[in-house]
């Protein structure tokens, strides 16, 4: 169930039928500062619809309400909630952005891809990467809360665009936090969930054997890099790894 996040005035419940909806939505709006002032009742609601799938939100996540499940008791016109002002501001600067495009492409490419809501957010109300989701809680709660932020998120999101949830994504944010030694145990708790969903990922076993490497553990950074190596039998730089650490550790 989705619903409003980005202009100034006005939504609508995704949940309700259409009709019901549109019965408690005014008919005319009252200070409207980004949309035209006479926009068209439906023209409005088709708008705050898009910005609530973009978003993954509803009208009161922008608009002030006493029962955000009641849209009889939504006061639209104000301003009370900061979120309405800050949609404002996406909506202005999405305007000036794609006027930019417009006059770079226009002439050669008329029909380039505008910028939208969804460009950023992807169905999340406040865009991140899936490192910005992970980092912090691997920092201040350590690897158990963050590998079940990462499960909750899947969960939650998987088959969305909202957060990359391919092979690499944990492998990056793994050699992020991997430079910081206090962080180590974090990143391998991270490769290691990686490998619940990618069994033969390469990539994978490789950042583990670095992180076993930084730890001055050759064993097990070798047993890891032979398991890199046997899923990327392809890959030179694998075997030249294993054999540089074959030497130095004789």
């Amino acid at each position: 169930m989705t619903i409003s996040h980005r202009l100034a005035f006005s939504c609508v419940v995704m949940m309700l039928g259409a009709a019901s909806a549109e019965a408690q939505i005014p008919d005319t709006f009252t200070n409207l500062k980004v949309l035209p002032k006479d926009i068209k009742k439906q023209e409005l609601i088709s708008v705050m619809r898009g910005f609530a799938g973009d978003l993954g939100v509803r009208c009161a996540h922008c608009h002030s309400a006493k029962d955000p499940e009641d849209l009889s008791t939504f006061n639209w016109a104000s301003d009370q909630k900061p979120e309405k002002d800050i949609a404002r501001s996406m909506m202005k600067m999405a305007k000036d952005t794609n006027d930019t495009l417009d006059k770079m492409l226009g002439e050669k490419h008329p029909d380039h891809l505008k910028v939208t809501c969804f460009t950023c957010h992807h169905g999340n109300s406040h865009p991140e990467t899936l490192a910005d989701a992970l980092v912090p809680v691997l920092k201040k709660e350590g690897p158990d809360a963050a590998v079940a932020r990462y499960r909750e998120l899947r969960k939650d999101y998987y088959g969305a665009a909202a957060y990359d949830f391919t092979e690499w994504s944990l492998v990056s944010v793994a050699e992020e936090v991997g430079h910081d030694p206090a962080q180590a145990t974090g990143a391998r708790a991270l490769l290691n969930l990686n490998l619940e969903f990618y069994p033969e990922s390469a990539a994978t076993y490789a950042r583990l054997a670095e992180t076993y490497l930084a730890a001055g553990d050759t064993t097990n950074a070798l047993s890891n890099f032979d398991k890199a190596a046997k899923y990327a039998p392809e890959d030179p730089r694998l075997q030249k790894r294993i054999e540089s650490l074959k030497t130095k550790k004789k």
